[in-house]
């Protein structure tokens, strides 16, 4: 026999009483001279790039012209991260294309709703790649004073959004914004990809993609969703947040993540009458183990240097735990006598009637004004449009692994096969130009370790940076060699 299970309140871990909203919500204001004391820093961080520039070129000799060796998609933090770490390494003839306009890249000002980052405040994604002028301490000391860095747990998110944009600044990067990339393909002829852009063509002899939580795919809606309620009755957590045409609603959100609890308690701050957050669950996952390997520099590190038989043994704990919200981000939304968690929820049936949101939920029934979906985004990378003529050319997981316990997973089947620097592994001998792009983007997060969270960066920015190095140099070993002969000087 069948047994259905019915939703129910889920349990709510009770809100410590250290718990406060002040720091998740506090924002000093700058110091009075803070336009002085920045204009100090940039020009002593400049300065530091300055001295420590060495070597200034990756060979003695020009590139091909009007190709660049790299080209960077994604103006994001690991984008940042990927293209200075390029030019620390001599790599300076490089391109980051961006589809957003300036300032608006990543997340941090358009859908994130997150008041704090999740990370701890000493996770700072190693952007400054070791030189302290460039940290986000040093910023923040020169924006708000010396005591401010030491007062706060995490980084507020708006904070970490202006820190990112003095970092673009100052490190100066070439950078093209509101340049969608449509399409890549490899010139076998001459030995580059060619990137079609909304503006134009654009050459490159490397990728690398940095595209984030939202590059694999189409945001997620349960298909009963799309299939029975008008559009304007729902929304996606990664859609640019209107919130004020909820007050006085009752509104139900999908889903209990992290960007789903964001959500709610934008809701709730706007004053909605009720929110109900419905999880398939019975109760929300009780532990984070990806944030306690977060934790330990070797687990990023060397997380992709594991055998295969054990990435797929962590990504399938990983799946099966779940991934609870931060707990900060947990006691803002229970600590609302207007917040309600149902367990054992899933959507059995909804319908739009006389405007309102009529929904059987675990076997119980719900009216709400305005459904929030929290369900992520299809992480397939065959969804991925501008890799369409790659595709075929890489492997996958299910080409070359099979468990040895026969436990399955379709989507981590259909994930990217990636090298330890995070490249594509070609499926045929001939298909060897797939290794020239690397994919450091969320939808093969399970797998390769790397999650686009600035716990990682630094160790896979390393990775793609000494791989594409090493590449520059073997291609171009018989004229290097070349111009070693034909030295003739006692010194240079």
């Amino acid at each position: 026999m069948e047994i259905h299970l019915m939703a129910t309140q889920a349990t709510v871990i009770p809100v410590p009483a250290e718990f406060s909203m002040t720091e998740r919500l506090y924002r000093p204001p700058p110091l009075p001279d803070a336009t002085e004391r920045l204009a100090k820093l940039t020009a002593q961080a400049r300065d530091d790039i300055r001295i420590l520039e060495f070597p200034k070129r990756m060979l003695p000799f020009e590139r091909k012209p009007g190709v660049f060796e790299v080209a960077v998609i994604g103006a994001g933090q690991t984008g940042l991260g990927v293209s200075f770490g390029l030019f620390r390494h001599g790599i300076k003839n490089t391109i980051i294309l961006d589809q957003n306009p300036r300032g608006r890249q990543g997340p941090w000002r358009t859908y994130a709703r997150n008041h704090l980052l999740r990370t701890k405040k000493d996770s700072t994604g190693g952007l400054d790649w070791g030189i302290p002028s460039l940290h986000f301490i040093r910023w923040s000391e020169a924006r708000f004073g010396a005591d401010y860095y030491e007062s706060i747990q995490k980084i507020p998110r708006s904070i970490w959004a202006d820190y990112l944009d003095w970092f673009t600044d100052t490190v100066d990067l070439p950078a093209q914004y509101e340049t969608a990339v449509r399409d890549i393909r490899w010139n076998a002829a001459e030995r580059y990809f060619e990137l079609q852009t909304s503006k134009g063509v654009v050459k490159a002899e490397f990728v690398v993609m940095c595209t984030g939580i939202e590059s694999a795919g189409k945001h997620r809606f349960p298909r009963i969703v799309e299939e029975r309620l008008p559009t304007h009755a729902y929304a996606h957590t990664m859609t640019e947040p209107a919130v004020a045409h909820l007050r006085d609603k009752d509104v139900v959100v999908i889903g209990g993540g992290a960007s789903a609890f964001d959500w709610a308690n934008a809701v709730l701050a706007a004053g909605a009458k009720s929110v109900d957050l419905m999880i398939r669950r019975g109760n929300l996952p009780a532990v984070h183990r990806v944030c306690w390997g977060s934790r330990w520099i070797g687990y990023h590190r060397h997380y992709i240097d594991l055998p295969d038989e054990m990435k797929w043994s962590y990504s399938l704990a990983d799946l099966d735990l779940g991934v609870p919200p931060p707990r900060d981000t947990y006691y803002e939304a229970v600590r609302d006598p207007r917040f309600r968690i149902f367990g054992n929820a899933g959507i059995d049936d909804v319908r739009y009637e006389n405007g309102k949101i009529v929904g059987t939920y675990g076997g119980t029934p719900f009216t709400h004004d305005f459904m929030i979906c929290g369900t992520g985004s299809n992480n397939s990378i065959f969804g991925q449009t501008e890799l369409q003529a790659i595709l075929p050319h890489i492997q996958i997981w299910k080409d070359v692994f099979k468990p040895k316990d026969g436990r399955t997973h379709p989507e981590m089947e259909l994930s990217p096969y990636l090298g330890k620097s995070l490249q594509f592994i070609p499926k045929r001998p001939e298909d060897d130009f797939v290794e020239r792009i690397y994919y450091l983007c969320s939808g093969v997060a399970h797998l390769s370790g790397f999650r686009c969270n600035l716990s990682a960066i630094q160790f896979v920015a390393k990775r793609v940076c000494d791989d594409i190095s090493r590449h520059i140099f073997l291609d171009h070993r018989d004229e290097v060699k070349a111009a070693f002969d034909a030295f003739d000087l006692w010194e240079e």
